[in-house]
C-alpha cells in the first residue's frame, strides 16, 4: 500500500527519559509521592497500539527508534514495565481489553470465525450507562464492528474502503487518518465526559513506513512504522491540549500484542506464546490525578485496564470482570506479580496443529502443548531453556491450576484429577480446548514446534504475496496445501494467488476441493462465492452465499454478494431483501446503502431512494457522485428544482463532464433553455473520459437548443 507523508503533528512533547546501563529512569516523582485522585468527570481516552512490542519504545529503554510522544506520556504519567497480553492476536486481545476478561470468558479466540457475544459487557457500555459519550476510531478490519466490539459506542468509525462492496481482511487505515477522525469528532463535542477509543494498526507486516520514516529507518522499517504511529499519538494528545482537556482526561495507552522477528522462527504473531508477541506497553497519563514519573515493575495484564478505568472514574467493577484495578500499584502499594492466562488457537484454526494454552505464574511461564514448555523468566528471559523435563513438580502444579481455570470457564467442576465424562469432554472440545478434553485428543494434533519447516514455508509464501510475486506465492501455497490440507486458509491462500494470476478456473477448483473436504467452512464458501461472482457465474455465487448464510446468519459479505448475484439475474426485489439484511448488520456501509437506493429507484420507489440518498449525502457531504445520484432521483420524481440544486452542488465539489451533462438535462426539463445551453457548452468544452457517442449526442442537442432560442 503506497503511503504519502502526512503533515507532522503540531505538538511534540518534551521527553524526560534517560537510559543508563540498560536501566530506565524518569524525571519526576516516584510512586507514592503523589496521591491518586479519582474523578467521576474524567474523560477517558484509550489508545491501542496494534502489534507494538514494549521493548521497541524509548520509554522502555530502546534507543534505536523515535517515540517522543509516547515517551513523554510515560515520563509525565505511569509506566508499567511488565505487561502481558492474553492472546497474540488483534481481535481476541481487544476483546480482553474491552471486557476485562480472558478468552476463557469472552470466548473470542482468533481474528476470524468469532463475534463478541452481546452477553459480554464492554467498557463502552459500562461508561455509556453512566452518561459518557462514546466513540471509536479504528484502523483495521480485524476490529470491524461486525465482530462485536461496537457494543456501547455512539460512534464506531470502521469505514474502511468506503464505496467498495467488500472490506478485505487486510483493510486498514494509516495512523494520521485515524488521528484526524478523532480530532474532528472531538471538535464537535460538548461538556459531558467522553470515552473514546483510538486504534492504530501501522506496525503490521508488511512494514512500509511513509516518508520521512522510510528513509530514516530503511534498515528497520518496523521502527519506522512505530515512529509514524507515535507522531499520530502526538496529534491526538495535542488536540486534547488545544481544547484544554489534557488535565481532565485519563489517557490509557496499551499494546494489544507484540511481534516476533524470527527469534524462534516465527515472524509476525499468533503461532507461539513467547514474550516477543505477548509483552506489550501500558501507560497511564492523567495530570493531577496520577503521580507523574511513576514506574511500576509488578507484572500486570491487559485485562486489568477495565477495572482500572472504572476505579479512576468512581464506578463499581462488575462481577464478571476478571482483571483487577491497577490503582493501588500506581499509588505506591507493593503487589505480587499477577498470574496471567495466555493462549493461542491460531495454530489449530489456521494450520490444524495443536492450540497452545498457558499460565505465567511467579517466575515461571508454563505452556501446555503436546510437548509442554516451562521457562524461568527471571533467569532466562529469552526463553531459551525449556525446563519442563527437569521440573516435573512445577509443571504438574501449574498444569493443575491451568486445567482448573479451563474447566471452570466451561462450567465444569474442577476436582483434583477428576475424570471427565464423555459429555464434559465434548463440551471442552466444542470450546476449542482439545488438549483438555481427555480421550487422547491431545495427541491427534501436531505440536507447532514440530512444524517449523511448514511455518517457514507459510511465511515465505506470505512474503511472496506481499511483494506481488504471485506465481512464486502460488507455488509455495500449493505445497503448503499438500502439507496442511485440513486448514481452510490453505485453500483460500492458494486460490487468491491463482485469481491474481487470472487463473479463475483453477481458483474455483481449489476452493471447491476445500468445500468438499470441509463443507461447514463459511470462509471457503464465501471465497468460492466471490470467485463465482467475479467470473459472472451468478447462480453458483448465489448458491454459495446461501450456504454461508445458513452457517453464519449475520455474514454481511454473503448478503452483499447474494444481492449482487440476484441483481445480475434480474431478481431485484429479492436482491433488495438481501441488501436490507446486510445493512441491518452494517448500517454505516456506504456501498450497501447506495446499492439499496439504486435498487429502489430502478423498481420505481423513487421517493424511498431519495431518502436513502439524502442520508448518504449528509454522511458524505464531499462526495459529488452521491449528489449526482440524488439529482437524478429528484429529476425522475419531477422535482427539477432540487435536481438542479443537487447537480450544482456536485459541480461545486468537482466539475465533471457528467455533472454538467446531467445539469443540462435537468435545466431543459425545468424549462430553462438558456441555462441548459450554457451547461452543455461547459460539458463540450472538456468532455474528457466521455464516450464519442455521448459527445456527438450532446453536440446535436446543443445545436437544437441554440436554434430554438433564435426563433
Amino acid at each position: 500500500m503506497k503511503r504519502h507523508r502526512p503533515p507532522r503533528a503540531a505538538i511534540l512533547f518534551a521527553v524526560a527519559v534517560a537510559v543508563a546501563g540498560g536501566g530506565l529512569y524518569f524525571a519526576g516523582r516516584r510512586a507514592g509521592k503523589t496521591a491518586v485522585k479519582r474523578d467521576d468527570r474524567l474523560n477517558v481516552l484509550l489508545i491501542t497500539l496494534d502489534t507494538t512490542r514494549a521493548d521497541r519504545l524509548g520509554c522502555y529503554g530502546y534507543i534505536g527508534g523515535k517515540t517522543p510522544n509516547l515517551d513523554a506520556l510515560a515520563a509525565a504519567g505511569v509506566l508499567f514495565q511488565n505487561v502481558y497480553a492474553q492472546v497474540p492476536l488483534t481481535l481476541p486481545s481487544h476483546c480482553s481489553i474491552m471486557t476485562g476478561t480472558t478468552p476463557l470468558v469472552h470466548g473470542v479466540h482468533n481474528n476470524s470465525g468469532y463475534v463478541l457475544s452481546p452477553e459480554r459487557t464492554t467498557l463502552a457500555e459500562m461508561l455509556k450507562a453512566r452518561g459518557f459519550r462514546t466513540a471509536a476510531f479504528v484502523a483495521s478490519f480485524s476490529v470491524d464492528s461486525r465482530f462485536g466490539l461496537g457494543q456501547g459506542f455512539d460512534v464506531y468509525d470502521d469505514n474502511f474502503e468506503a464505496g467498495l462492496p467488500f472490506k478485505s481482511a487486510n483493510s486498514e487505515r494509516r495512523a494520521d487518518i485515524v488521528a484526524g477522525l478523532f480530532t474532528a469528532w472531538l471538535d464537535g463535542q460538548g461538556e459531558e465526559p467522553f470515552f473514546a477509543w483510538v486504534h492504530f494498526f501501522d506496525p503490521h507486516l508488511p512494514y512500509r513506513p511513509p516518508a520521512p520514516y522510510d528513509r530514516e529507518f530503511s534498515s528497520n522499517p518496523y521502527d519506522g512504522e512505530v515512529a509514524f504511529m507515535d507522531e499520530a499519538v502526538g496529534t491526538v494528545v495535542g488536540k486534547l491540549r488545544e481544547k484544554n482537556l489534557l488535565e481532565r482526561t485519563l489517557i490509557v495507552v496499551a499494546g494489544d500484542h507484540g511481534e516476533a522477528f524470527g527469534e524462534k522462527v516465527e515472524t509476525g504473531h499468533g503461532v507461539f506464546l513467547y514474550d516477543g508477541t505477548l509483552r506489550v506497553p501500558l501507560i497511564l497519563h492523567a495530570p493531577g490525578h496520577l503521580p507523574g514519573g511513576t514506574v511500576v515493575p509488578t507484572r500486570v495484564r491487559l485485562t486489568d485496564i477495565v477495572p482500572t478505568v472504572l476505579d479512576m472514574v468512581g464506578l463499581a467493577v462488575p462481577a464478571q470482570v476478571e482483571g483487577e484495578t491497577l490503582v493501588p500499584l500506581v499509588g505506591g502499594k507493593k503487589g505480587k506479580d499477577r498470574e496471567t492466562y495466555i493462549e493461542t488457537f491460531y495454530p489449530r484454526e489456521n494450520y490444524g496443529w495443536s492450540e497452545l494454552v498457558g499460565l505465567v505464574s511467579g517466575d515461571w511461564k508454563y505452556i501446555r502443548a503436546p510437548k509442554s514448555e516451562l521457562y524461568d523468566l527471571k533467569t532466562d528471559p529469552a526463553e531459551t531453556r525449556n525446563e519442563a523435563g527437569s521440573a516435573g513438580k512445577i509443571v504438574a502444579g501449574l498444569d493443575r491450576k491451568l486445567e482448573g481455570l479451563v474447566r471452570k470457564s466451561a462450567g465444569l467442576a474442577a476436582g483434583p484429577n477428576r475424570p471427565l465424562t464423555a459429555e464434559e469432554q465434548e463440551r471442552l472440545r466444542s470450546l476449542g480446548y482439545v488438549n483438555f478434553s481427555g480421550g487422547g485428543a491431545a495427541s491427534s494434533a501436531a505440536d507447532p514446534k514440530d512444524k517449523l519447516d511448514v511455518l517457514k514455508l507459510a511465511q515465505l509464501a506470505e512474503g511472496y504475496e506481499l511483494d506481488g510475486r504471485f506465481a512464486e506465492a502460488k507455488t509455495a501455497y500449493a505445497r503448503l496445501l499438500e502439507l496442511v490440507p485440513e486448514s481452510p486458509a490453505s485453500y483460500v491462500n492458494l486460490a487468491l494467488s491463482e485469481a491474481r494470476l487470472k487463473e479463475f478456473d483453477a481458483a474455483i477448483a481449489t476452493l471447491r476441493l476445500g468445500t468438499e473436504r470441509m463443507p461447514d467452512s463459511a470462509v471457503l464458501h464465501v471465497r468460492l462465492g466471490h470467485t463465482y461472482l467475479v467470473t459472472g457465474r451468478a447462480a453458483e455465487a448465489l448458491a454459495s452465499m446461501d450456504r454461508v448464510i445458513a452457517l453464519e446468519p449475520a455474514n454481511v459479505d454473503a448478503y452483499t454478494a447474494a444481492a449482487s448475484a440476484l441483481d445480475f439475474l434480474g431478481r431485484k426485489a429479492e436482491a433488495r431483501g438481501y441488501l436490507e439484511k446486510a445493512i441491518a448488520v452494517e448500517p454505516e456501509n456506504k456501498f450497501l446503502r447506495t446499492s439499496l437506493a439504486m435498487n429502489l429507484a430502478s423498481a420505481g420507489n423513487v421517493g424511498q431512494a431519495i431518502e436513502v440518498y439524502k442520508a448518504l449525502v449528509a454522511d458524505y457531504p464531499g462526495d459529488q457522485v452521491l449528489r449526482q445520484h440524488l439529482g437524478v432521483a429528484y429529476g425522475v420524481s419531477g422535482d427539477y428544482a432540487n435536481s438542479i440544486e443537487s447537480f450544482k452542488q456536485a459541480i461545486a465539489i468537482n466539475p465533471t463532464p457528467t455533472a454538467y451533462l446531467n445539469l443540462a438535462v435537468a435545466l431543459k426539463k425545468a424549462g430553462d433553455v438558456p441555462a441548459a445551453v450554457e451547461s452543455l457548452r461547459l460539458y463540450l468544452a472538456d468532455p474528457k473520459g466521455e464516450s464519442p457517442a455521448s459527445v456527438k449526442a450532446a453536440e446535436a442537442e446543443l445545436k437544437s437548443l441554440e436554434a430554438s432560442l433564435k426563433k
